[in-house]
């Protein structure tokens, strides 16, 4: 069951430990100090390491699809970094922040521009940092209603904005 160099864990204790050398049903193991200690083989599991074959592709980028009937009267946007940056390499948090917030707002000014009243702003849900900058920039900008979407459509992760105030 187990051989000399193998990696085992402890079943009643975290960490693991090395196979020393084997005696009957006797298991001895070097711990992290060097120290060599025996135990009983049924309090030890081996160490199984999966090998994977090599990835050809990362997952490719969704393509972008036509509106459902019902979003024609409706813009949306996902904020997440990877939707709108080809690379955040470089970039700061706060640039890539800024850079986000930059989108929700142009999003917001094309849809009062276009005569829609409502935008689905997908912000993820995280840490708060980015949902709690995007309702601040809302209430900013004024001329808007704003509240978390239907779970259907993210729930707690996006914001529906609905303009009531068509004017800037």
């Amino acid at each position: 069951m187990f051989e000399k160099g193998q990696i085992v864990k402890f079943k009643d204790a975290g960490g693991t430990a090395k196979v020393s050398r084997i005696e009957e049903d006797i298991v001895y193991v070097l711990d992290d100090f060097g120290f060599e200690n025996a135990y009983d083989a049924r309090e030890l599991l081996p160490v199984v390491e999966w090998q994977v074959g090599a990835v050809e592709h990362k997952d490719k980028r969704r393509e972008k699809s036509a509106p459902a009937a019902q979003q024609i009267d409706r813009l949306s946007i996902d904020l997440h970094s990877h939707e709108l940056l080809e690379s955040t390499q470089g970039m700061t948090r706060y640039e890539i922040l800024n850079h986000q917030l930059d989108k929700a707002s142009a999003t917001v000014r094309e849809a009062r521009r276009r005569g829609i009243s409502k935008v689905l702003i997908i912000h993820g849900k995280g840490s708060g940092r980015l949902q709690g900058e995007v309702h601040e920039l809302l209430r900013k900008m004024g001329g808007c209603e704003f509240y978390f979407a239907d779970f259907s459509e993210g729930g707690y992760g996006a914001t529906e904005v609905r303009i009531v105030n068509r004017l800037q």
